[in-house]
């Protein structure tokens, strides 16, 4: 693997394993660690499709578009400002839950309410998206080993006792229930832009790199919640490493250091998507982009698995749909040039997942 390929799996990668890998053992430990498993291999691939068509789609393309700019090609204004709303939805979800997850860790770190410590980093996220995140963001990178590097850790110290048998059952009734959380995971279609620049001439290796990057991911995410559940069993925290046995602080710090800076930069691209796609000035911005999702963090009463379900199923499911509708639409079309092998099977078959996956949560919460 040259550098410029490794650089841009590297890039996924980072971009799409986050924070809700934290969900994961929680879940599986409740349907079985095999029944997530086999979620995991079957959303996985539909939303690894859905990274290689919006590639696909992008590659053709003279200009760069991010996903709202291939609606607009697409389907009109409606459709660009229809992908604009349900991107938006999904951040205003996923930054619920992971503030939720904060005051978790911080409570069981410093003691006091989970509510009052998520509102006072709530206080100081706000301040740095209205006033510094720019400065803040040169972080990132050694945020991301860092993460990485409590990742690998907190998977090497239990592995050894990774050996509860009685929670790895398979129930085909139940594959379905991790759908929305498994697919939150999977999206790092934001970060293909990034690739192609690195990958310069090479841009079609972007193909290549999604497909390694994915499944360097899916792996992490089954080798993490087969440690988990195999270690802790049913008696995983929601938050998988709030409140660990001998590792607490270690925990509560990889929960801070995984959400807090998505949390904050998740609210900077909400603020910037009001500012430039509607044209509100910044101070409107700010505060429709932090203190929406504080609001129903304060008054909703969800879990933090909730929102991340609730996120991925519809966010990320109707993304996931459009995608496979535009690139049918666009494979008609005879200047374009098709990339993914298999013909339009991987679309029919990531449609079926999606479609299915939003009824099956439909249903879920209606009961």
């Amino acid at each position: 693997m040259n550098s410029k390929l490794f650089t841009a799996v590297a890039l996924m990668v980072s971009t799409v394993a986050g924070a809700s890998i934290l969900g994961f053992p929680y879940i599986f430990s409740q349907i079985g660690f095999l029944t997530g498993l086999v979620t995991i291999i079957i959303v996985g691939i539909a939303t690894t499709f859905m990274t290689l068509y919006i590639a696909e789609l992008s590659l053709n393309e003279k200009k760069e578009h991010m996903i709202s700019g291939l609606a607009k090609k697409y389907f009109g204004r409606k459709g660009k400002f229809f992908t604009l709303a349900t991107e938006t939805f999904g951040i205003y979800t996923a930054i619920i839950a992971y503030l939720i997850a904060i005051g978790y860790a911080l409570a069981d770190m410093l003691g006091g309410s989970p509510l009052i410590m998520g509102t006072a980093f709530f206080v100081f996220a706000a301040a740095l998206i209205l006033f510094g995140f720019k400065r803040f963001n040169k972080l990132d990178l050694s945020i991301a080993a860092l993460k990485i590097i409590l990742l690998v850790f907190l998977i090497a110290v239990f592995i050894p006792s990774a050996s509860n048998s009685q929670n790895f059952i398979l129930s085909s009734s139940k594959i379905f229930i991790p759908f929305g959380i498994v697919l939150f995971s999977c999206l790092g279609y934001n970060v293909i832009p990034e690739m192609k620049k690195v990958l310069g001439k090479d841009k079609r290796k972007v193909i290549t790199a999604s497909t390694i990057a994915m499944l360097i991911v899916l792996s992490t995410y089954a080798l993490f919640s087969y440690v988990f559940v195999g270690s802790l069993g049913t008696g995983v925290n929601e938050v998988a490493v709030v409140g660990l046995p001998h590792y607490r602080i270690l925990g509560d710090l990889f929960v801070l250091i995984a959400m807090g800076v998505p949390f904050i930069a998740l609210s900077d691209a909400i603020k910037h998507v009001y500012v430039n796609d509607f044209g509100l000035d910044k101070r409107m911005s700010w505060f429709l982009s932090a203190f929406i999702p504080f609001l129903i963090y304060v008054y909703v009463k969800l879990g933090f698995i909730t929102f991340l379900q609730i996120s991925g199923t519809y966010a990320g499911g109707m993304l996931g749909l459009l995608t496979m509708v535009m690139a049918l639409k666009a494979r008609k079309t005879k200047k374009f040039k098709k990339i993914i092998p298999g013909g339009n099977l991987p679309i029919y078959y990531s449609i079926l997942i999606f479609t299915t996956g939003i009824l099956y949560q439909t249903l879920m919460l209606i009961k």
